[in-house]
């Protein structure tokens, strides 16, 4: 298979506030990682951690085969340049709550526009490419729309294909769905599963326990910072062994 990710006992401190403690995890090639727990609980800031935008305050991160941080009590270990650091996240597509689509951009030239300022693709090249995305994802004749005219559940989509664009091995998905209106919600998972099918590693911050069980290889419970329980998913959502897991899902399911 192959590990796709590594992280060991990583810690994040916003001042004296402990977001993540003690963090340990390994996500092998072409598993879907679903995160779930409640609001606060260290969820979002993992995610982050993991490509960069967020800086670890102690611990190891590792991407593929390529240390992406290490550090003691803030301190790093080693030097790593922003250009290596770069390399490594241009590895991680990340798909936001909001979409943050450029709305003086069209469709097609909000999925192509990093892949010729950052990879320096041809810009016909990257075209082709996003027009193949955009079919993908069901929205090739919205490829000249601007974000306004399109649903909260489109202009998801186009994030999507955006981050796709990039090429990137590992998809990381914050609470995709959370800001879309219910109807909405399955267009986007739908693209999701497509992504899992077609064997994406994928780690995805989620309250959509249907989507968890049914698409994730392993479902993994946070609370207060701590992974409190991991498992597949049949394990975690019928068989809970952790009290706060069983508390969560009983007030949700």
């Amino acid at each position: 298979m192959g590990k796709m990710i590594t992280v060991e006992n990583v810690c994040k401190s916003f001042g004296t506030l402990e977001v993540l403690k003690n963090i340990n995890l390994e996500v092998q090639k072409g598993e879907v990682l679903c995160i779930i727990g409640p609001s606060g609980s260290g969820k979002s800031t993992l995610l982050r951690c993991l490509n960069h935008l967020e800086v670890i305050t102690s611990g190891k991160v590792m991407i593929e085969d390529e240390l992406l941080a290490e550090k003691v009590n803030g301190k790093d270990q080693f030097k790593i340049s922003h250009k290596k650091v770069s390399e490594i996240c241009a590895e991680l597509g990340m798909v936001f709550q909001r979409f943050n689509l450029f709305p003086h951009l069209t469709t097609i030239q909000n999925i192509i526009e990093a892949t010729i300022t950052v990879k320096k693709v041809p810009k016909q090249e990257a075209i082709n490419y996003g027009m193949e995305l955009l079919k993908m994802v069901g929205l090739e004749d919205k490829k000249d729309e601007y974000p306004v005219r399109l649903s909260g559940g489109q202009q998801q989509r186009v994030a999507i294909a955006r981050a796709l664009a990039m090429k990137p091995k590992i998809m990381l998905f914050d609470e995709p769905t959370s800001a879309l209106d219910p109807e909405l919600v399955g267009e986007v998972l739908e693209v999701m599963k497509q992504l899992a099918r077609d064997g994406m590693t994928m780690i995805v911050v989620t309250h959509e326990m249907g989507f968890a069980r049914e698409v994730g290889t392993r479902v993994i419970f946070m609370d207060k910072g701590e992974i409190s329980e991991e498992g597949l998913p049949d394990e975690i959502f019928s068989n809970p062994k952790n009290e706060r897991t069983k508390a969560f899902l009983q007030k949700i399911l």
